[in-house]
């Protein structure tokens, strides 16, 4: 009778597991199952070809090394020789690399801030897009060229894993280190809804399963690449109806404290709502002038935001050191781009959206070229320089258009502008470069990863959307500096755990670099 009763409370307890997580236990038995099957097929075709292995080899872009130990062809080697030899590299200089590949980070954010994304604006504009579309597409990939760049130069030229990786680390990045600072520096504290937030998390969660599925036997066809490219139409479908959805759901809103209504040292008695280009945030009343101004195609807002960033570029730009760094590249964008923030020039938007790729194209072949010179002389795999290096590098427009809304109080938007840029970066930085492959460059051919280490760093995404989640409830919808901090030193712990995985510490993922005479 004991054993008939044990028995039925057993059944009860398996009838409340939860399935979002009987979910999660079948991925993970097929991961680790698609792993070990990959691995037996690598051995037995070793087998099959002999001890020179040299079809497998040829198959998965590959070397021996003397000692027969597989390696990969190092990726400086796809570019130009460098200007400065190896031993002077080590030796120091390789320093001047590091200052160039910094110099190229804030070259793209001028670029990606002062002239791609006005020119996207203006096309969104002249095209009547819906701002929460515009805000999915054209302001997704104004923030994220340099990310989009950066993986197409991977596949096409570098030929190497440092654009996949790239992109998991600034997706790791935006989620963690981002909306981290953002509770960090925002000098208060603020609230945010449960709305945007799930959204953004649960679109976020489909593109990772999606990444994960399509890399998990280490090569990306056509049709993979392509339902990314599916899911991404998806994303902007949803973002169509958006506000539908969330007028429905309106209901179930969080209530927001008092003290979320203060922006700074400003009480504010009534909030009216405004829609941004992704989110529905509280915009003082006496500062909110929807079409008001003419000529003016969505609501115009002098916000306290404009006011502080104008002062804070003000200040920047007075200072010598900066002046005179950035003189260069303002210099070359002024006389090569037209400004669409200016009347006069807003009708060549088009000939400023193709001007600005092509320096975006530009600067980001010499950051890859610079970055993976300082990773060849220092021993450090691409992979781990794409999640580090290259991830904060192309994150900086995103941190610092999250930090500015972030200091007047707009938690939404500084989340939402953080979360949502990575299903861009994942559905679209990757997908693209991938069916231009597989489809136009090389039709029929797949995309080789190198490093096992990818697959485990993506299954390793799961656990930032977690964090998140509980981290932001338990913490009651609040940002504030121990939400903050409890951010960033999972961020700290995510790089270094995917980082060991790169380093072989955990295990043979990653082939070794190929001697090489550069």
């Amino acid at each position: 009778m004991v054993e008939k009763c044990e028995m039925k409370l057993e059944r009860k307890k398996r009838r409340k597991l939860s399935p979002l997580l009987i979910v999660l236990i079948l991925l993970g038995c097929f991961v680790v199952n698609q792993l070990i099957r990959e691995e037996e097929n690598e051995g037995a075709s070793n087998e099959l070809f002999g001890q020179d292995g040299s079809r497998h080899l040829l198959k998965l872009n590959i070397r021996r090394t003397p000692r027969g130990r597989n390696c990969t062809p190092p990726s400086i080697e796809e570019f130009p020789d460098p200007l400065i030899s190896q031993n002077a590299r080590k030796k120091g200089a390789v320093v001047i690399h590091f200052i160039v590949a910094i110099y190229m980070f804030v070259s793209l954010s001028i670029i990606c801030d002062d002239y791609f994304v006005p020119s996207l604006e203006r096309i969104s504009e002249s095209l009547q897009i819906q701002q929460d579309v515009a805000g999915a597409t054209f302001m997704a990939a104004g923030s994220s060229a340099p990310e989009l760049a950066t993986s197409i130069i991977g596949v096409f030229v570098a030929q190497d894993d440092i654009g996949i990786s790239g992109v998991i680390g600034s997706a790791v990045f935006n989620v963690m280190f981002v909306i981290g600072s953002c509770a960090l520096f925002s000098g208060s504290v603020i609230y945010i809804t449960w709305w945007p937030l799930t959204r953004d998390c649960l679109c976020y969660l489909i593109s990772i399963i999606a990444l994960l599925f399509t890399i998990i036997d280490e090569e990306v066809t056509w049709y993979e690449a392509m339902v990314l490219l599916t899911l991404y139409c998806l994303y902007i479908v949803l973002m169509y109806f958006n506000p539908r959805i969330e007028a429905r759901l309106g209901q179930f809103n969080i209530p927001v404290p008092e003290t979320a209504r203060k922006i700074g040292s400003i009480e504010h008695e009534r909030l009216i709502p405004y829609r941004s280009l992704d989110e529905e945030v509280g915009i003082p009343t006496e500062r909110h002038l929807p079409h008001e101004q003419e000529g003016c195609h969505r609501p115009c807002v002098v916000s306290v935001s404009e006011e502080k960033k104008a002062e804070e570029e003000n200040i920047l730009h007075s200072k010598p050191w900066y002046t005179y760094t950035v003189m260069p590249i303002q210099i070359l964008c002024k006389y090569s781009i037209p400004d669409c923030k200016e009347e006069k020039a807003t009708k060549y938007y088009i000939i400023a959206f193709f001007v600005s790729l092509v320096w975006i194209s530009l600067f980001s072949y010499i950051m890859v070229w610079m970055i993976t010179i300082i990773g060849f002389t220092l021993g450090i795999p691409d992979t781990v320089m794409g999640l580090t290096f290259v991830a904060a590098g192309a994150s900086i427009p995103d941190i610092l258009s999250s930090l500015a809304v972030a200091r007047d109080g707009f938690g939404d938007m500084a989340v939402a502008n953080a979360i949502g840029s990575n299903v861009f970066d994942i559905l679209v930085c990757l997908g693209l470069p991938w069916f231009l492959q597989t489809v136009i460059a090389k039709p029929g051919s797949v995309v080789r990863i190198i490093s096992k280490g990818m697959v485990y760093s993506t299954v390793s995404l799961f656990s930032t959307i977690i964090f998140l989640v509980v981290a932001t409830h338990l913490n009651k919808w609040k940002l504030d500096k121990k939400y903050g901090c409890a951010l960033i030193l999972w961020y700290l712990f995510f790089i270094c755990v995917a980082s060991m995985y790169e380093l072989n510490i955990f295990g043979e993922f990653n082939p070794p670099e190929c001697h090489s005479s550069v």
